[in-house]
Formats: C-alpha cells, structure tokens, sequence
C-alpha cells in the first residue's frame, strides 16, 4: 500500500453512522469512477497530440513530465477510494445483517 493510499484510506467505518456510511460509499465510487474514466481520456489527448505540428517537442516533454507525476499518484489515490466504498458498503451490509436477525 503506498503513502497516499494509507492516509486515504479509512479503518474506522464501525464508529459511523449509516447515513456517513452511505455518503462515503457513494462519494468515494464516483471519485473513483471519475479517475479511472478520467486517465483513459489522458491516454487518448496523449495519443493524438503526437500528429499536430504545432506541438513542439519541447512542449510534449513537459507534458509528459506533467502527466507522469499525476499518474503515479493518482493509483494510490484511486485505491483508497475503492477500498473506503468497499468498507463502507460492507459496513452497511453487516448492520442490515444484524439488524434482520
């Protein structure tokens, strides 16, 4: 698990209540959602910046530093997200369970 990762991510999902369970759930998928969407959209915009002429070598290398040092955040980011919604839908779940018994 990387740093970012460990500061995202959350392990007291216990102590809250449905409705904070819920709102973590709902933000943390459509974050991550948003990412991972988001990332494949990079890949094209780099894809098709190679074929104009007016974008210099000069200009493609920055950007790429630019991306570069996104992308090795966002993973980590995108994974502590999953894992809140994760935890957070399971919390849930387990109420409901307890709750029915």
């Amino acid at each position: 698990m990387s740093r970012i990762e460990q500061l995202l991510s959350r392990c007291d999902f216990s102590k809250e209540d449905d409705d904070t369970l819920t709102e973590i759930r709902m933000h943390s998928e459509a974050a991550y959602d948003g990412i991972m969407s988001g990332l494949g959209s990079v890949g094209n915009v780099v894809f098709w910046a190679c074929d104009n002429k007016n974008y210099t070598d000069d200009m493609a290398r920055e950007d790429l530093h630019n991306l570069g040092e996104m992308l090795m955040s966002l993973p980590g980011i995108a994974s502590a997200l999953k894992f809140n919604a994760d935890e957070a839908d399971f919390n849930i779940g387990e109420r409901r369970r307890k709750s029915s018994k």
